[in-house]
């Protein structure tokens, strides 16, 4: 973009492609997407986890901050939008090596205290699936998958 265009100049150059970017989200994309604090798979994309503890909590949008807060004694109930209270469930990510943070819905902590209670020996797989227009957050159990094991004598030989 050139300095004075604007908005409008901003629009019509990635409109017919000129002097847009490529479209299609980059690799470095998808692995923060799948690794960050908050994991947001797309549909179909699956995120091994462990379920580490749960957490109520009551939250609501800040305007001052730009951000949701969470609502505390302290905390002016006016000063904040969109109260509501979620279940924060903390996992240990097994692609980043790291502990993340997902929000659920009453419904969807039911779906993964079910699931958990149902576990053998499974993976624990996050995963999100669009409803009603909605990304909504679901979990499954996929048998885990090993690479296979071979030893250094084994690969010298062949």
């Amino acid at each position: 973009m050139r300095p004075g265009e604007g908005r409008a100049g901003r629009l019509a150059s990635r409109v017919d492609g000129s002097d847009g970017e490529d479209p299609v989200p980059s690799k470095e994309g998808a692995d923060k997407r799948l690794t960050a604090l908050y994991p947001k798979p797309l549909e179909g994309e699956r995120v091994p986890i462990s379920f580490l503890a749960a957490e109520k909590k009551r939250i609501g949008w800040s305007p001052e901050e730009g951000r949701s807060v969470e609502i505390d004694d302290e905390t002016d109930p006016e000063s904040v939008k969109r109260v509501r209270e979620i279940n924060e469930v903390q996992i240990f990510n097994w692609l980043s090596g790291r502990e993340g943070l997902i929000e659920l819905s009453d419904g969807e902590m039911e779906e993964l205290l079910a699931l958990l209670e149902a576990k053998n020996g499974e993976q624990l797989v996050y995963t999100r699936a669009k409803v009603r227009g909605r990304m909504k957050a679901a979990f499954a159990l996929e048998e885990e998958r090993e690479p296979r094991r071979w030893l250094l004598s084994e690969r010298l030989r062949d």
